[in-house]
């Protein structure tokens, strides 16, 4: 998971062991998530939890492979061209609080973008695999880090003045946060709905049915949602339906949920006969 790397970055420059903070208390999360399903149904998904922690795991080794080109070099060459430099601490709460809601909106565009783009859904879909709701489907992450693209929304963050580590580090925030919406326990939460991205307002991102495709998709607050009228409230008349609106070939198999959206992205784009048709294969909405 990202914010694991982004977080160690940002943890060795302040001497904060947030990693260690974090990673317990999502296990402490997802283990009490687990007995109450189990109370609640008498059963848990264990199959479907595993295979996300599978996810997780190959995220992680193949995002640490990333993270050297991403931070080290990427990110660091645009800081040397910035703009101006604006100093960030947690004494500066005017900078920070910009650094926030500035890292807030490109998620949101980020992650709107993964679902209108082909080749960022081809990585992100990997999220979306999941025909079930619950704390472990945040873990199912993309094996292709550098393909998915996401760190290059960030970067007009670095070059206008804000240091990668800070930037990098308010996203591995945000997606920490993500963690706790991916539950079906916590029902709505009054006008907290219209505010921030909730569990009930994430339920919806992940439904495929009709009415939610493509809905949701703010990280910490869903205002860019009201903004730009991707906002869908749950409905008590539609039970959703988690997962992909067209599953993997194998659902459980990590090699395919990784890779099988990928392959057939970059072979349709292979077998385009033209440039112009090369192009709109990966650019066209899955």
């Amino acid at each position: 998971m990202e914010f694991y790397l982004s977080f160690a970055e940002l943890a060795g420059k302040m001497s904060n062991p947030v990693t260690a903070v974090f990673l317990p208390i999502f296990v402490i999360v997802t283990v009490l998530e687990a007995v109450v399903i189990i109370w609640r149904s008498g059963t848990y998904p264990w199959k479907n939890a595993g295979v996300s922690l599978c996810m997780a795991l190959g995220h992680l080794i193949t995002q640490a492979a990333a993270h050297g080109l991403i931070l080290a070099v990427i990110a660091t060459a645009i800081y040397k061209i910035r703009l101006t430099t604006i100093p960030v601490s947690f004494n500066s709460w005017t900078n920070l609080l910009i650094l926030f809601l500035l890292v807030d909106l490109c998620f949101y565009v980020e992650h709107r973008c993964s679902h209108r783009i082909k080749l960022l859904w081809a990585s992100h879909s990997v999220h979306h695999s999941s025909e079930k709701m619950q704390s472990t489907t945040a873990f199912r992450l993309s094996w292709t880090p550098i393909l998915s693209g996401v760190f290059v929304f960030y970067l007009p963050i670095v070059w206008i003045g804000y240091d990668p580590v800070w930037v990098y580090g308010m996203v591995s925030g945000s997606l920490a946060y993500q963690f706790f919406v991916h539950t079906e326990l916590v029902p709505r939460v009054g006008w907290l709905e219209w505010v921030i991205n909730t569990p009930s307002a994430h339920r919806v991102h992940h439904g495929s049915n009709p009415e939610y495709i493509d809905k949701n998709f703010g990280g910490v607050l869903l205002i860019w949602d009201h903004l730009f009228g991707s906002y869908q409230a749950e409905r008590r008349d539609i039970t959703i339906s988690y997962g992909l609106a067209h599953q993997r070939s194998s659902p459980n198999n990590p090699l395919v949920i990784a890779y099988e959206e990928l392959w057939q992205t970059l072979k349709a784009a292979w077998q385009a006969r033209s440039l112009r048709g090369t192009v709109l294969r990966l650019w066209e909405p899955p």
